[in-house]
């Protein structure tokens, strides 16, 4: 759990970058990212808020904050809330990159309060001062049910 939560501590600070999102029932859209891990490991927690704005007006466009710990036998835990309403707990693992950084890959074991929600996944890259993620879904509002990408971003470490 130790050898988790030292990588994990790699994202402690600040992240800003840009991304773009899609989804069959919306249009496409960019957005700015602020994105700010606090590593606190008296707890061991990991708090994270996340907030963007819609490019190229910065309207306010999502919110959401939670938390990431490491289970027992290792699997490491997002628990969050969003300004929409939902809330999500994903489970997944972390590997080990080739490029001396590490991949994070979450799905969705628990949404709450958004009945279109069925299933999420995230993948998170984490390498030197970059972080990439991409976001997946599968909800109830699309004429076939699978899982379909949603959201992708780089960030850059700015503190």
């Amino acid at each position: 759990m130790n050898n988790i939560l030292e990588k994990l501590s790699k994202l402690h600070g600040s992240w800003k970058g840009k991304g773009r999102g899609e989804f069959p029932t919306i249009d496409s859209f960019e957005y700015e990212e602020h994105l700010h891990f606090e590593v606190n490991l008296a707890y061991p927690l990991i708090h994270y808020e996340q907030k963007t704005t819609l490019l190229p007006n910065q309207e306010p466009s999502h919110w959401e904050t939670g938390f990431i710990r490491v289970l027992d036998d290792g699997t490491i835990e997002i628990a969050n809330s969003q300004d929409s309403g939902r809330v999500e707990v994903l489970q997944g693992e972390i590997s080990n990159l080739v490029d001396a950084g590490y991949k994070m890959e979450f799905a969705s074991i628990a949404l709450a309060n958004d009945p279109r929600m069925i299933k999420t996944k995230r993948v998170f890259k984490v390498t030197d001062d970059t972080l990439e993620y991409h976001q997946s879904m599968t909800t109830n509002t699309t004429e076939e049910v699978i899982m379909l990408p949603h959201l992708y971003a780089k960030l850059t470490k700015v503190e």
